[in-house]
């Protein structure tokens, strides 16, 4: 669940909303003790500050080290087509993977409204162009990459041409011209990868950086966030996002199929190993936290556990139940759709996840908003 908010500050709004900034996050750091029993603005504005500098600037910065990695292991295999250097590089695309679908709770602003998402993770793959490309006398270029469809580039095309269609592809099945395509697909991948961190840590484009635009949420000519509750619910409106789309799309959808063309990475079999990254987004972001590393006083677990620890308790449950569930069934899912064992952990899964959503919905999101 996405919202196209960052455009609302290309206006003049955004000088005097910037000179605030500095004063704003001087306030928030003399505001680190949690003991308070109101919301107030200062402490809601400090997590929303927490949340931006310690969750999503880093997992987007792994995702710029992993992509540069993958770029890396794409060029040594395009140099040297082998086994070993193929293996290498799906590697490398699957460490890619990870920090991105754990920043699927946070797919809003930039990602949204400046197309990077579209760019990185567009889905399904347009396989008839895709091969209509590699098939044609059409030069591939950079510039020439970065104008397809977001369905023929990102994250999906790139691993279509790693793995092909049964993860079985060899080194010997690539063609000069899959080479040089994904080639460049890696490098634009890259440069958006780049961009994406950029916009939330310096802008881009003219745009301030997003994390002011969070952090300055409630002061003065701030359009987006009137207040800091209104970032907080941004912020809990990404997780719900995530939540549905795992339950009813990505779990959702090969249920009522029995197909396991309707698995999102089925090409590298990492459909799975995507829905943890997802539970585990959303869990940073309640947490305050990138995974490995402990939660943290300034998240919105601590105003959550501040107004009413009982609920605090139940989601911390609920998510570590829906962590249990999908980390329960056996992979790949891709091969074993139709047995009755993995379509009953799936639903197991889908139910877990779909209890969380209602909680965060029915419960979390009332009580921010007062």
């Amino acid at each position: 669940m996405t919202y196209s908010i960052f455009n609302c500050f290309r206006t003049g709004a955004i000088a005097s909303l910037l000179l605030l900034t500095s004063s704003c996050n001087n306030t928030a750091s003399t505001n680190s003790n949690l003991s308070s029993q109101t919301l107030s603005p200062d402490r809601t504005t400090l997590v929303v500050s927490h949340f931006a500098d310690q969750v999503v600037i880093p997992t987007y910065q792994q995702l710029v080290k992993e992509a540069g990695e993958l770029s890396k292991a794409v060029n040594e295999f395009v140099e040297n087509p082998t086994q070993k250097t193929l293996k290498a590089t799906q590697k490398a695309w699957v460490a890619t993977r990870s920090p991105w679908e754990q920043s699927e709770a946070f797919a809003f602003g930039p990602a949204e409204s400046l197309g990077y998402d579209g760019d990185l993770d567009d889905w399904p793959v347009n396989e008839t162009d895709v091969v209509a490309i590699i098939n044609s006398q059409d030069e591939i270029t950079l510039e020439s990459v970065k104008k397809l469809q977001t369905t023929q580039k990102g994250f999906h095309t790139i691993e279509y041409l790693l793995f092909g269609l049964d993860s079985q592809k060899t080194a010997q099945n690539f063609s000069k011209r899959e080479l040089k395509l994904l080639q460049n697909l890696t490098v634009a991948f890259n440069e958006s990868a780049n961009n994406l961190t950029k916009s939330w840590a310096e802008g881009v484009n003219g745009n301030p950086a997003y994390r002011e635009v969070l952090a300055t949420a409630g002061i003065q000519n701030n359009p987006a966030y009137p207040t800091p509750q209104a970032a907080v619910e941004e912020i809990l409106q990404g997780m719900l996002g995530c939540l549905d789309e795992v339950a009813n799309e990505k779990i959702g959808k090969p249920l009522e199929t029995k197909d396991y063309l309707t698995f999102e990475s089925r090409f590298s079999q990492n459909s799975l190993t995507d829905f943890q990254n997802n539970l585990k987004s959303v869990e940073n972001v309640y947490l305050g936290r990138i995974s490995g590393t402990e939660a943290q006083s300034n998240s919105i677990s601590a105003l959550v556990a501040q107004k009413n620890p009982e609920l605090d308790q139940k989601i911390k449950q609920e998510l570590k139940a829906a962590i249990e569930a999908v980390n329960a069934i056996s992979s790949p899912i891709e091969n074993t759709i139709k047995n009755p064992e993995t379509t009953a952990k799936l639903t197991s899964a889908k139910t877990a996840i779909s209890t969380l959503f209602s909680t965060l919905e029915t419960q979390l999101l009332p009580l921010i908003k007062t």
